[in-house]
């Protein structure tokens, strides 16, 4: 008996020692959790931000698709002791899809008059230049761009100046009411120059001896743009840039160090129907013009501006979803047929009398009630009359 206790015992000690063991090494090869960086099952609701079941995802759907146009006019005339005939265009064009956007514009201008009634008239403002551009968006922000300019100014001495710009262009501030944006590029300019703008003057515009100018020219510049834009509400708006352009090179002797100034400003009052009042300033100044010609050049106007914007498009549908079909007449099934009692094979005919009360097997009808009888005499015994 102390041999079978003994070995009892010995058996139950290498049992526990054996999940001793067992317990150790599964400690060991399970890694703790501060070492994956992941909290443990019951420390998560402290680490882990609660999160709404019914919060719906942002909606980065902004359409791209947009045009504006903008046709504007004005003018004077005077008649009577002097003469003044004055008018200006302007025409603007944008339009853009998806990451492409082009533009187009055309601003002129003409004057002339006499100092006295019946006296020559004489031209005194004559100017027209064109515009296009197109730009490529990589972001919402950010775009390359290519433009084209083409000018005539007759009082500066252009037959036409042309001016290439290819550059990148950056959105700062991009708000419902207000936009700021940048542009940095190169200029390329090619100059064909009047006849009468060839003649050499001196510094008061008198005619000198020499050798006449070259007919054309070019000029390299490095550009620099900023614009700004802002509506006060949606009556009242305010558009200005400057740009500045620093030549490196120019064909012409002692004019690659030339920069120049062009400044623009319109500020436009709706009046009704698409119809706004603009008042409009702009100023053009050459450090180095042609000979005999001034630096700068402004021009104000007041003038009659429609414009008209096609509307925003509609936010896509999320899917492709197809109309419901049209509803379908279907006719109702059948109804479904009597079910049988249980112990019956066909439906148990129905009955309009009243049926009388049925006996159960093992059971005691109660009898019939009738009426009481006439009492009988019984055999051998005689009648007595009641007391």
């Amino acid at each position: 008996m102390a041999h079978l206790r003994l070995a009892h015992a010995t058996s139950l000690a290498f049992g526990i020692a054996g999940s001793l063991a067992s317990s150790l090494a599964q400690a060991q090869t399970v890694t703790p959790p501060a070492l994956t960086g992941t909290p443990p099952a019951d420390a998560t609701a402290l680490v882990a931000a609660p999160k709404d079941p019914t919060a719906a995802a942002p909606d980065l759907w902004k359409p791209n698709d947009s045009t504006n146009v903008t046709l504007a006019a004005g003018g004077q005339l005077a008649t009577g002791n002097s003469q003044l005939l004055a008018g200006t265009v302007n025409g603007k064009f944008e339009m853009r899809r998806d990451n492409n956007g082009f533009g187009a514009s055309l601003i002129g201008n003409y004057g002339q008059g006499a100092a006295a009634a019946g006296a020559e008239q004489h031209v005194t403002t004559e100017n027209l230049q064109g515009r296009v551009r197109y730009d490529r968006y990589l972001s919402n922000r950010f775009s390359i761009f290519l433009i084209d300019t083409e000018r005539h100014d007759r009082f500066q001495g252009l037959a036409i100046r042309t001016n290439v710009d290819p550059g990148v262009k950056y959105l700062f501030v991009k708000e419902e009411t207000t936009t700021f944006w940048g542009e940095l590029g190169y200029d390329f300019q090619y100059d064909v120059r009047l006849d009468a703008a060839l003649i050499p003057v001196d510094a008061n515009g008198n005619p000198i001896a020499g050798p006449l100018l070259p007919k054309t020219a070019t000029e390299q510049s490095g550009r620099l743009y900023a614009g700004f834009k802002h509506a006060f509400n949606s009556q009242v708006t305010f558009t200005t840039g400057i740009e500045y352009l620093q030549a490196f090179a120019s064909s012409t002797p002692g004019m690659g160090g030339d920069y120049r100034f062009n400044y623009d400003a319109l500020f436009a009052a709706n009046v009704s129907g698409g119809f706004s009042l603009g008042v409009g300033f702009s100023a053009r100044y050459d450090h180095v013009p042609l000979p005999g010609k001034e630096r700068t050049d402004t021009a104000t106007t007041l003038s009659l501006i429609y414009s008209f914007s096609e509307p925003t498009p509609g936010k896509p549908p999320t899917c492709p979803c197809l109309p419901p079909p049209p509803p379908v007449d279907v006719a109702p099934p059948p109804p479904p047929p009597a079910s049988n009692p249980p112990g019956f094979t066909t439906p148990p005919a129905t009955s309009t009398a009243p049926s009388g009360p049925t006996t159960t097997p093992g059971a005691t009808m109660p009898a019939t009630p009738t009426a009481p009888a006439t009492p009988t005499a019984t055999p051998g015994t005689t009648p007595t009359a009641p007391q």
